[in-house]
């Protein structure tokens, strides 16, 4: 098993200080939406639950990836959305190359809106570069007839042609 973990302070500061500021301003939010009804307030109210939301109960940005044979799971505050391979029918991935990001989604629509959907910074996490082609491959393998899939063919076959 392959174990990928985020850089700890970087998590701190990207992840979990984030989701606290936004639960401190979602607070004092509703104090002012009470106090005088401010529809702005109401407005970053709603922001803050979201990335409240998705920083602590919806896993989506973890701070473990472990990947071995058989399954692909991800951790962060104590909280484990594993996935076994063989169950796996939809793994799309959109990279971001330049930031070495990744935004995976599986099994888009059996999940509900508090699991399947993943930021991954693999930048942060060791082994960065092994962990953001892997994430590349994987879509690749699972979804060949896709014309990412075969733009990327082409990619690789000119690059090869290129070195000859």
């Amino acid at each position: 098993m392959k174990k990928y973990v985020y850089k700890k302070d970087r998590f701190f500061v990207r992840v979990t200080l984030v989701g606290i500021i936004c639960i401190v301003m979602g607070i004092y939010n509703i104090y002012l939406f009470i106090k005088g009804e401010n529809i702005l307030s109401l407005v970053i109210i709603l922001v803050c639950a979201y990335q409240v939301m998705n920083t602590f109960f919806s896993l989506s940005n973890p701070e473990e990836v472990h990947i071995d044979k058989h399954r692909i799971t991800f951790k962060a505050y104590r909280k484990v959305h594993t996935y076994d391979f063989k169950q796996i029918y939809d793994f799309r991935v959109k990279e971001f190359p330049q930031t070495k990001k990744v935004y995976v989604r599986i099994n888009k629509n059996q999940n509900n809106i508090l699991k399947g959907r993943y930021w991954v910074f693999c930048l942060y996490f060791n082994d960065a570069d092994e962990l953001f082609n892997w994430f590349l491959d994987k879509e690749y393998q699972m979804h060949p007839d896709t014309v990412k899939a075969k733009t990327r063919i082409r990619m690789e076959s000119s690059s090869e042609d290129k070195k000859r």
